[in-house]
């Protein structure tokens, strides 16, 4: 009998060690959602070097422009899916986290998009008709302009940017590799002061050393195709280089200039 009922309090004993936590952590939760909201904390990345939004941008977009105040309410009132939902409609979000802190702050934290390339809108001509235009990021997606930001970033154009469709084919696939190269290698990011595709997928580079027109052409065995015109820059053009205006190097194991 006795090691039965020491068996039982033994067996108490456990449970009580799982069940005090638990109701610690409920009690901790209710005494959470009686809280008001006492603070809105919002952090938004800062090493990327984007300025798209700003704290009072986020602030706008949680409230619906101040339609629905988050000081002041219970916390347990708060939905934070829909809070980031809010945030997330906007299209220079890349990522957004809501939470509460147990101060009883709504915390935020955004993640912006961060641009590859900059399309424009030109003329048959390559004039730019307007400032109209939009982002690409690493993944092809296009996103807006902002208003109150200019990222500086490689400047393309052409037809072949008009249907964001056209950058999962197998061709944006092989336009996207190359952009990212030219974002990458440090020489030609500087070299290169736009990037025009033609609607099959043909790539004309303009220079910014030179002025030259180069013609890369598809945008497959790329890396090749610069190593070549590098030595071309190095041993042909260093030594003029207004020599020539027009260099294409799509044609294999040859460069053909005007």
């Amino acid at each position: 009998m006795l090691r039965k009922f020491d068996y039982s309090w033994r067996w108490l004993k456990h449970s009580l060690w799982l069940i005090l936590p638990i109701a610690g952590i409920g009690m901790a939760e209710s005494r959470l959602g009686n809280q008001r909201c006492n603070n809105i904390i919002i952090t938004i990345d800062g090493d990327s070097g984007m300025h798209f939004l700003d704290k009072t941008d986020i602030q706008m977009l949680l409230t619906e422009n101040g339609g629905d105040p988050l000081l002041g309410s219970r916390l347990r009132d708060v939905h934070l899916s829909d809070l980031e939902n809010r945030v997330r409609k906007n299209k220079l979000v890349k990522k957004c986290q809501v939470f509460r802190d147990l101060k009883g702050n709504v915390v935020v934290e955004v993640e912006q998009e961060k641009p590859l390339a900059r399309w424009i809108n030109t003329s048959t001509s390559g004039e730019w008709r307007n400032t109209s235009g939009y982002y690409i990021n690493d993944e092809g997606v296009f996103f807006p302009l902002s208003e109150s930001f200019s990222a500086r970033t490689l400047l393309v154009s052409g037809p072949f940017f008009t249907s964001s469709k056209e950058m999962k084919s197998k061709k944006g696939v092989m336009v996207m590799d190359l952009i990212r190269f030219l974002n990458t290698n440090e020489f030609w990011k500087a070299q290169v002061a736009e990037m025009y595709v033609d609607k099959d997928g043909e790539v004309l580079l303009t220079t910014v050393l030179g002025d030259q027109r180069v013609e890369l052409g598809m945008a497959e065995d790329f890396e090749s195709k610069f190593s070549k015109l590098r030595i071309f820059y190095d041993k042909v053009l260093s030594k003029d280089w207004s020599r020539y205006s027009k260099i294409s190097v799509k044609f294999q194991d040859q460069i053909v200039c005007e």
